[in-house]
């Protein structure tokens, strides 16, 4: 497996690229497929160029989750050469289907999600502006050159087996790889330096929206009983001492949790209260990285049972308040 091949973004991130990764032999194998614009294809190109490659010669391009920075190129991919473009079953209807299924999310956000947080108007509005934007920007991938593997069972790169391992939290459908001989993980975004983003996802209908960051905080754990090495992440340069890793980011988790639980006895009661009272004048610039965050520490405090939830029923917002004293006692 080559080292990373950079892509610059053209939003912000804290890295402000996304790495994909190259496996040569005994078939050209691409992890992720970068962002979906000119500059991208541009960088992907110079980067197969440095091993003489060109997209032609890929076989697969495989999928880690259906984010836009992660698949955007894939059906550039498709019509260079003959690679097949690769999901585990879990999400590859997003790739089928993506339209379908961002259109349902675009109104679970509309209609459910975003109300219950507290937003302005116009701060709801430029949340969906954007929404609307990645649909404007999908580039279908032919049918017949989408395949699915199997999320429990080994899939092969590079001559090797590596062990699939599905880890929600980051976004429902996550995948990462991991090679127990070589004792390397392709964590995509489930593991990365800073901690991911727990993205708030659609739930199926008529279900309650799964909360994100304690799954991510499980998908963590399951991450540090593996004996790993070098950990491949979706953006910034590898990494090893992954379980420290793993202890500062959970050990900040719990941190801004408590942060948050101050916050709500200060007199904080919605995801908007919180948002602006954790970001202060960094509001604007985290967006809606840190309005995720704020649901998730909430969610993570309901969870545990330090706090607890009520929707309005006039202005349909989440409201936050310490637990009844019943409550208290029995945490």
């Amino acid at each position: 497996m080559s080292q990373p091949i950079r892509i610059e973004l053209p939003f912000t991130l804290e890295d402000g690229s996304v790495n994909v990764y190259l496996f040569r032999k005994p078939e050209a194998v691409l992890v992720d497929a970068g962002y979906g614009d000119a500059a991208s294809w541009t960088a992907l190109e110079a980067g197969l160029a440095d091993h003489g490659l060109t997209a032609a010669d890929l076989s697969r391009v495989i999928i880690t989750h259906p984010h836009v920075d992660h698949y955007g190129l894939a059906a550039r991919i498709a019509e260079a050469g003959p690679a097949r473009i690769c999901m585990a079953n879990v999400g590859v209807d997003w790739l089928r289907h993506f339209p379908t299924l961002w259109r349902q999310r675009i109104a679970y956000y509309r209609d459910d999600f975003l109300p219950g947080l507290g937003l302005t108007p116009a701060h709801a509005a430029a949340m969906l502006g954007w929404m609307e934007q990645t649909l404007a920007a999908w580039t279908p991938i032919p049918a017949d050159r989408i395949c699915a593997f199997p999320a429990d069972e080994p899939l092969m790169l590079g001559g090797q087996r590596w062990q699939a391992l599905h880890l929600p939290g980051h976004n429902a459908w996550q995948m990462a790889f991991y090679q127990p001989e070589r004792r390397q993980l392709i964590s995509s975004d489930a593991l990365m330096i800073p901690t991911a983003t727990p993205v708030v996802d659609a739930p199926p209908p008529g279900q309650p929206r799964p909360p994100a960051l304690p799954q991510m905080m499980a998908s963590l754990a399951q991450l540090a009983a593996l004996d790993v090495e070098t950990v491949f992440p979706g953006h910034g340069a590898p990494f090893g001492e992954h379980r420290a890793v793993i202890r500062g980011q959970l050990a900040r988790i719990r941190s801004r949790a408590d942060e948050c639980l101050h916050h709500v006895q200060a007199g904080a009661a919605t995801v908007a209260d919180l948002f602006t009272r954790l970001y202060g004048d960094r509001a604007a610039r985290v967006g809606a990285a840190g309005l995720w965050m704020a649901v998730g520490y909430l969610d993570l405090l309901v969870a545990e049972g330090r706090l607890a939830a009520e929707r309005g029923a006039a202005s349909g917002a989440w409201r936050y308040r310490l637990p009844s004293a019943t409550a208290l006692s029995n945490t």
